[in-house]
């Protein structure tokens, strides 16, 4: 509070904090500081009203406040401009003084198709405001003086709004912006960021999770997982389609016709020049003439589609390999790939082989040859596995699908809540969201049969199987549902007129509630607080974001959505601390369904570790506070069911989480012994990357050969004329000679001397090389201007861990200058893709000679000055480089094979981002 002063300078304030920090007291705060009538936008009614029920803190206590009673200073209609109105931003569209009521209401997300709906977004970002309604409000702000525009959930406005909002500004010079959000869009495309910025202005304040647990604003917490099997007919979709794949690729394999095929494509025919798999050691050691090699450098050089597509040559070579075919020297040569770097045949190079096939023209076929194609896609069409244009031989999205929404899912919310009930009791507080109502049942006299997860399955699921199944609430836009004994503790809180109250056939002593949504919420709210109902099964559209419950102490992640917004807003609704409860500690539990007899019944498994990305939490390795699926210490066991598709591997999860989860009432001793650290510790972007040694010595090497030249060529002429006058002065006087000779060398080369020892010092530790990398980065990302924050307030921070694996981090600066340095940090550490420009330098592996290759990342990468400027940066610190332009001839051939390091597990480098809790 104390800093808002200084962060309004600029008549801007832009506040990234945590769900449950306090943003909305925090926008009330500068309302009531800078005494200006101000008018609050939010996404959702549920938001809007809020802000209006947290006046409760600013008035007397004797107020009876409430949504039909607010102060005559407070308003929630656009059209009754008050000193504090709150809208959504939606009702600038339908209910602007002029306009036609092109919306019914204000349009909210939680209602009808719309909470159907997966989209990220609860207004829609490309919608704005169109000129006449812009001038509409411009004119309404002014006429009412309005000079305070507080912006919540700010992350939203990253396409056509902040045009409005800016113009806003622009036409009201003294108009004051507050941009509030707990998830600004980190992850978006850099002109979206641009964009945010210029609306929102520069992040003037950070807080993040384990900053508020440590100042106790936030709860203890911890995640689980709680893994299910396939349900039966789930798991033979799996079979079937892993099947058809199988049998596809074997009939492929096995048809002579699709051979003759491959072996005519250019890249194989370019020569004659063709060896035995086996003989293939690598392209460099291949004994061929010299027209040959003349044959390999001429199509390296012509082959625009080899450097568009090497994925497909990989493919190829995959393929004939299989087959037990000749290998083309050529191909081999041009992609530096030996017989070893040759990756198995499997699904993926099956898909690029069958895609260019039936998709593009790049193997030149025959008359016949295209019959068979057409034959081909007929198999394919037939046995579902294209689908317009897209084939589906490594996964299948409607398989994938099924998987995510598993009805087995169901049956692990009712699992959960089982655990949770039975620990906690009448202290139960949780909540489960999911993406969909699925309701259908509902509104239709024909049995569908089972369906996937989703409100209304999970709400009589555990209707059916609780042990308080009387205490069980359904909310959500379009389908409300609460026990008949709960009706007159729920009759308190709304306006009973306004609601109709229908037995629900499907469920006994069920009713279905249906009224004004935002009263529908608040009821709720108000008796899952006072513990009238411990669970309540919901829409994360609707409660997943802004809604203000801080009872909640168990939270049930069913949805599907792994997005760094929208999993941050979800978890944000179990960890607020409740001044009711001493010591808070909250579970959240994430589901994950497989089918451990085949790799396609894993994918879940991919999207929850995607999903772990975008939060920080406790580690169960040690006291670290880091993001990531590693700190659940599970991976052990993905890696034996890998080895060994008997494992039990759901079993021995479940148990491992009911023993992480039984320690609960340790956590908030493990959260504060993670959190003593220096009080200038905070959450920091960092890039996980094994130490890279052989960067080390490079320099060094460079620097002493130099100097040894040097001195060889000094000391060779002196020696030549001490033993030429040995004869008249004596062995002694020779040595003496050649030892004043290499003294006196080492100070006339004194500077040289001194950077070799420099140089060696800095490089020596194992995370030497990657400290120097980051000082490169760091100086060139504030040469360039992307980052604001001077250099000498920031520090390169490297972590060696008991593995020997490093964690690179830059603090000092703000999170996303932090985030930035290591989204270019893990470009430059990462395999080669297709970048612009790279880095090439010299260097040995396993003792042979092989060039090394960096990415110059992207920011940098623009602009050929840019570029420049980071090359001189890395040779500064780093080691002697040789920027490439990737974009001309020479510049393709040493792309190609820097890229198809990829696809050999020699050149494997496990980079990955991480946030970690660090000074």
């Amino acid at each position: 509070m104390s800093a808002i002063d200084d962060h309004l300078d600029d008549s801007r304030l832009h506040i990234v904090a945590a769900p449950g920090a306090g943003k909305t007291t925090l926008g009330l705060e500068v309302f009531r500081r800078l005494e200006r009538r101000a008018l609050v936008l939010s996404p959702t009614r549920v938001i809007r009203d809020q802000w209006l029920l947290r006046l409760k803190d600013f008035v007397p206590e004797e107020a009876d406040l409430s949504l039909d009673n607010l102060p005559d200073w407070a308003s929630n209609d656009i059209r009754n401009i008050q000193p504090l109105t709150s809208i959504t931003y939606q009702a600038l569209h339908s209910k602007l003084p002029g306009k036609d009521q092109k919306v019914e209401s204000e349009v909210d997300i939680a209602n009808g198709a719309a909470d159907e709906s997966i989209e990220e977004a609860p207004i829609d970002e490309d919608a704005g405001l169109e000129a006449d309604e812009l001038d509409s409000f411009v004119a309404l702000l002014m006429q009412h003086d309005v000079q305070l525009l507080i912006l919540d959930e700010a992350h939203h406005l990253r396409a056509e709004w902040w045009r409005a909002i800016d113009a806003v500004c622009n036409k009201i010079p003294n108009m004051v912006l507050v941009a509030l959000t707990a998830t600004p869009p980190y992850d978006s495309e850099n002109l979206e960021w641009q964009r945010y910025q210029e609306l929102c202005g520069p992040i003037d304040e950070e807080i993040s999770v384990p900053e508020l647990v440590k100042a106790e604003t936030l709860c203890a917490h911890q995640d689980y997982i709680w893994t299910v099997s396939l349900d039966s007919k789930e798991s033979e979709r799996v079979l079937e389609y892993d099947e058809r794949v199988s049998k596809l690729c074997q009939s492929l394999f096995d048809d002579e016709r699709f051979r003759t095929i491959v072996r005519q494509h250019p890249w194989v025919k370019i020569d004659d020049v063709k060896v035995d798999s086996a003989e293939v050691e690598g392209a460099e050691t291949q004994s061929v003439e010299a027209e040959d090699v003349e044959d390999s450098e001429n199509m390296l050089a012509n082959a625009d589609d080899l450097f568009k597509n090497p994925e497909l040559a990989v493919a190829i070579l995959s393929y004939l390999k299989a087959i037990e075919d000749k290998l083309p020297v050529s191909l081999c040569r041009a992609l530096d790939l030996g017989h070893e770097e040759i990756p198995e045949l499997g699904r993926q190079q099956w898909q690029r082989l069958v895609e260019a096939i039936i998709f593009t023209d790049s193997f030149k076929l025959e008359k016949e040859a295209t019959d068979y194609v057409a034959e081909l896609k007929r198999l394919l069409r037939s046995t579902e596995l294209l689908h317009k244009r897209e084939l589906s031989l490594v996964r299948s999205r409607r398989l994938d699908r099924s998987i995510s929404l598993s009805v087995s899912k169901i049956k692990a919310c009712l699992d959960i809540h089982l655990l949770e009930n039975k620990h906690r009791g009448e202290f139960l507080r949780q909540v489960i969201l999911t993406d969909y109502i699925r309701d259908e049942a509902l509104k239709s006299t024909v049995d569908a049969g089972e369906v996937n997860l989703g409100c209304w399955p999970v709400y009589q699921a555990l209707c059916k199987g609780s042990a308080v199944p009387e205490q069980i609430g359904m909310l959500s836009g379009r389908l409300s549902i609460l026990h008949e004994s709960r009706l007159e503790a729920f009759l308190q809180y709304v306006t009973a007129e306004k609601f109709k109250i229908t037995p629900l056939t499907y469920l006994e002593g069920y009713v279905q509630l249906s009224g004004p949504l935002n009263q529908l919420t608040t009821a709720f709210t108000a008796l899952l607080t006072a513990g009238e109902i411990r669970v309540l099964v919901g829409t994360r559209s609707l409660l997943g974001e802004g809604w203000d419950a801080p009872c909640v102490n168990s939270l049930i992640l069913a949805s599907v959505v792994g997005s760094f917004m929208l999993t941050n807003q979800m978890r944000g609704r179990a960890i607020r601390l409740d001044k009711n409860i001493e010591h808070k500690v909250s579970s959240i539990w994430h589901l994950l369904a497989i089918d451990s007899k085949s790799p396609s019944g894993m994918r879940d498994y991919g999207e929850l570790r995607k999903r772990f990305n975008t939060f920080v939490g406790l580690s169960e390795q040690g006291a670290t506070i880091e993001s990531g699926f590693e700190r659940l210490n599970i991976d052990e066991h993905w890696e034996m069911l890998k080895r060994d598709r008997e494992y039990d591997y759901v079993t021995t999860i479940n148990t491992r989480m009911r023993e992480n989860y039984g320690n609960r009432e340790s956590l908030a001793g493990r959260w504060k012994k993670a959190l003593t650290l220096d009080s200038n510790a905070r959450v920091l972007p960092s890039v996980f990357t094994p130490s890279l040694p052989d960067i080390r010595f490079y320099h060094v090497k460079e620097t002493y050969k130099a100097l040894l030249i040097e001195m060889t060529k000094l000391l060779g002429g002196v020696i030549a004329m001490s033993i030429y006058n040995s004869r008249n002065q004596g062995l002694d006087f020779v040595l003496m000679v050649i030892g004043m000779v290499c003294i006196g060398t080492v100070i006339y080369k004194l500077p040289q001397t001194i950077a070799i020892i420099k140089t060696f010092l800095k490089h020596l530790p194992v995370d030497g090389s990657l400290k120097q990398i980051g000082y490169a980065l760091a100086d060139a990302l504030c040469e360039s201007g992307m980052i604001k924050t001077e250099r000498e307030l920031m520090t390169v921070n490297t972590v060696e861990n008991f593995d020997g694996t490093v964690v690179v981090s830059l603090s000092g600066g703000t999170f996303y200058e932090s985030s930035l340095f290591a989204d270019c940090m893990a470009e430059i550490l990462g395999p080669i893709d297709n970048p612009r420009y790279m880095l090439v330098r010299e260097g040995e592996l396993h003792g042979q000679a092989r060039d090394d290759f960096h990415a110059v990342p992207v920011r940098f990468a623009v602009k050929k000055e840019l570029a420049q400027l980071f090359s001189e940066s890395w040779r500064r610190y780093v080691s002697p480089t040789e920027l490439i332009y990737t974009r001309t001839k020479e510049g393709k051939q040493r792309l190609l094979k820097a890229r198809m390091r990829a696809f050999s597990s020699v050149f494997e480098n496990k980079v990955r981002r991480e946030d970690r809790w660090q000074t």
